[in-house]
Formats: structure tokens, sequence, C-alpha cells
């Protein structure tokens, strides 16, 4: 079995992927982790653009 290796993240990489995304996503620890909860209203006042 082999094990998957996990990319971590840097604040740069974060930020611009924030950016171009539809759903708001937390950072931690180098790892982009999904936010639960949200509505699409709320990605939408949340947004960048």
């Amino acid at each position: 079995m082999q094990i998957q290796q996990q990319k971590n993240y840097t604040p740069t990489e974060y930020l611009n992927f924030e950016i171009n995304s539809q759903q708001r996503h937390e950072y931690i620890n180098g790892e982009i982790i999904p936010m639960t909860g949200g509505t699409p209203n709320h990605n939408q006042n949340l947004s960048p653009h």
C-alpha cells in the first residue's frame, strides 16, 4: 500500500487559491481545508472580487 503525501501550501499559494475559489477555505498548518456551514450567499459576501 502506498502512502499519499499531502502538499503543504505557502500563505501566498493559499491566498491565490482562495481568490479564485467559489468556496471559502481555512488555512491551517499549510493545509487548505474547505469551510463547513457556509451558503452561496455567504461565500459571495466574503468574496474579495
